[in-house]
């Protein structure tokens, strides 16, 4: 079992590190062997696809930036690798919404439609309820990846500037897909 787990993280990793050109040096090397430890672990430990696929990226952003570096590379896995898969849904819609469809709306307008869209787009087919997405969204805050708000009598919620690093190195449409 844990072969079959380490071959396929294996196969994860290297699919996300074949889609751009590495620039490891030899400086790379004590990092690179950390960070890989750290990714087989999470595989060892029953991490999911989606999970290890996260881990994948984060990792062959830093090879192509040609900054592979150990301490942010444990960080973002220690946030990515207790996503579970609702929770990836979630700030994947909540980044969406956030971003493509809400550019240059005023703040407060911005965390009502974004409330909105959540409910809309998963509720019932990722939550059963409201109560449901606003439980899983206020567990997400443990990661500061998103940020709650409260204002207009209810909780609202928005990425945070962590968030925003993070998603320039993942693709959590791809992760999930």
């Amino acid at each position: 079992m844990l072969r079959k787990r380490l071959e396929r993280a294996r196969d994860i990793l290297l699919e996300e590190l074949a889609r751009g050109r590495i620039r490891v040096s030899e400086a790379d090397f004590e990092d690179g062997l950390a960070i890989t430890y750290r990714f087989l672990r999470a595989a060892q430990e029953g991490a999911s696809r989606v999970n290890l696929r996260l881990l994948a990226q984060v990792i062959a952003r830093q090879a192509w930036a040609g900054k592979m570096t150990a301490d942010e590379f444990l960080y973002y896995a220690d946030i990515l690798g207790s996503l579970r898969r609702d929770e990836v849904l979630l700030i994947g819609c909540l980044y969406r919404t956030w971003h493509a469809q809400l550019e240059g709306v005023d703040v407060g307008q911005r965390r009502i439609a974004t409330i909105g869209t959540l409910k809309v787009e998963l509720i019932p087919t990722v939550f059963e309820s409201e109560d449901d997405l606003f439980a899983i969204a206020d567990s997400i805050t443990r990661t500061g990846l998103v940020l709650t708000v409260a204002a207009y009598g209810g909780s609202f919620y928005q990425p945070t500037p962590l968030f925003e690093r993070v998603v320039k190195m993942v693709d959590l449409e791809a992760a999930i897909a």
